[in-house]
């Protein structure tokens, strides 16, 4: 089975932030991670999300229209096709973005008040 046209552009635009980090900004990096707080929970609606954000950052947009698109098949259990989850891709955006912004040293929280 293959990905969906939604699926193809939420992994592509994982990797692309995974592989490099560098293309985003500090001020990107903070924008982002509100925008993965308020995804909705639909697969197709956060990818226009994701295509809607990158859009607006032509760095983000021109890497993303080089890749070559992903179409490997996501497996689930034994080997089996599967569709990604909305609830999968949010925890996949968060961790790459958590991942990536520690590449590149920015906090993701602002530190407490004690």
């Amino acid at each position: 089975m293959s990905l969906s046209p939604y699926e193809a552009n939420i992994l592509d635009f994982v990797n692309l932030v995974d592989k490099q980090p560098d293309l985003l900004s500090d001020k990107d990096y903070n924008n982002l991670v509100e925008l993965v707080k308020t995804l909705p929970d639909d697969v197709e609606e956060i990818s226009d999300a994701l295509a809607l954000w990158y859009d607006d950052r032509p760095k983000m947009l021109n890497a993303i229209l080089e890749m070559t698109p992903s179409d490997d098949g996501v497996r689930g259990p034994g080997g089996r096709d599967t569709r990604l989850t909305a609830a999968e891709v949010k925890e996949l955006l968060k961790n790459v973005v958590r991942q990536s912004s520690q590449t590149t040293s920015l906090p993701l929280t602002p530190p407490s008040n004690p």
